[in-house]
C-alpha cells in the first residue's frame, strides 16, 4: 500500500517563502553586501512561485526536487545579488544552498518529529536560529582572514581615500620588480587619475581562470592604518581590477598582506 500526502499550496508557499529569504540574508550578510531588503524580497518571492510552479508541472518528487535545487535555487540568487564575477556567483551559491539545506532540513526533521509538540510555526522560528549562529560565528572567523582598512592612495601628488580590505588570499607578486600587487577597482583609479598611461601586464591565475593578464601601475605612495600603526608603502603597485569585482561590496581595494612584510614605514596612530 503506497502512502497518500496532502499538500496545501499555501503551507508550501509560506515555507518556501520563509526558507528562501532567510537564505538570501545569510548571503548578504555573511558576503558582507549592501543588496537593499526589497531586493532581497523580491528574490524570495521569485523563488516561492518557482517553487510551487514546479510543484503543480512536476508531480514526480525527484524530477520537482532537481528542478527546485537547479534551476529555481540559482536563478532566485543570481536574479537577487546580480554577480558578474563566476567565482563571487559561485560563492553566493554555496552559502545559499548550505542555508536552503539546514533551514528545510531542520523545519521538517522539527515539524515531523515533534510529535505534536511543536507547531510548524516553532519548528521555522527554531530552524531560523541555527543558519543566524552559523552566520555570526563564520563572521568571527572571517575577521581573522580579511581586515577592512581605511587607505589612501597618492598619484601625482593627488591623494585619495578609499576602504580597503586586507585578504591574505591575495598573494598576487610582480615577476617584474617582486613587489606584492595589490588590487583597486579600475573605476576608482581612472576617476581619481585618468586612464593610466604607464602600464604593464601581470600574468595571475583564478577560480575560473586559469590564465590571465592583469594590468598594473606603479604609484608613488599607498598608506593605511594597520593595527594601530599608519603603513607607507612608496612606490607600491596596484592592479587594476575590474568594477565587477568590486561591485556591491563596502571596499574599493585589496590589500596584499605581503606589504606588511616589506619595508615600508610605520607611524604610530595616537
Amino acid at each position: 500500500m503506497s502512502a497518500i500526502y496532502e499538500v496545501y499550496i499555501d503551507v508550501l508557499a509560506v515555507n518556501n517563502f520563509i526558507v528562501d529569504l532567510a537564505a538570501l540574508l545569510a548571503v548578504n550578510i555573511f558576503r558582507k553586501k549592501s543588496v537593499h531588503a526589497h531586493r532581497i524580497l523580491a528574490g524570495a518571492l521569485l523563488g516561492t512561485c518557482e517553487s510551487c510552479l514546479a510543484f503543480v508541472l512536476f508531480s514526480h518528487p525527484p524530477a520537482y526536487l532537481m528542478i527546485v535545487h537547479f534551476l529555481c535555487n540559482p536563478t532566485v540568487i543570481y536574479f537577487t545579488f546580480c554577480e558578474k564575477s563566476k567565482q563571487d556567483f559561485f560563492s553566493d551559491i554555496c552559502i545559499g544552498y548550505f542555508a536552503f539545506l539546514i533551514i528545510g532540513g531542520a523545519v521538517q526533521w522539527l515539524y515531523d518529529d515533534g510529535a505534536g509538540l511543536v507547531t510548524y510555526e516553532m519548528a521555522v522560528g527554531a530552524a531560523l536560529l541555527l543558519p543566524a549562529m552559523f552566520v555570526l560565528w563564520l563572521g568571527r572567523q572571517l575577521k581573522c582572514r580579511m581586515r577592512y582598512l581605511d587607505a589612501k592612495i597618492c598619484q601625482s601628488g593627488k591623494y585619495v581615500c578609499l576602504q580597503a580590505l586586507s585578504d591574505s588570499g591575495n598573494l598576487l607578486t610582480d615577476p617584474y620588480t617582486g613587489r606584492p600587487v595589490s588590487m583597486i577597482d579600475r573605476h576608482v583609479y581612472e576617476k581619481a587619475y585618468g586612464t593610466p598611461q604607464a602600464v604593464r601586464l601581470i600574468p595571475y591565475e583564478s577560480l575560473g581562470r586559469r590564465h590571465g593578464l592583469l594590468e598594473a601601475v606603479t604609484i608613488e605612495k599607498l598608506s593605511y592604518v594597520y593595527e594601530k600603526n599608519v603603513r607607507e608603502i612608496p612606490q607600491a603597485v596596484l592592479g587594476l581590477a575590474d568594477h565587477a569585482l568590486f561591485e556591491h561590496k563596502p571596499y574599493q581595494m585589496i590589500i596584499n598582506p605581503q606589504e606588511n612584510e616589506t619595508g615600508g614605514r610605520y607611524e604610530q596612530v595616537g
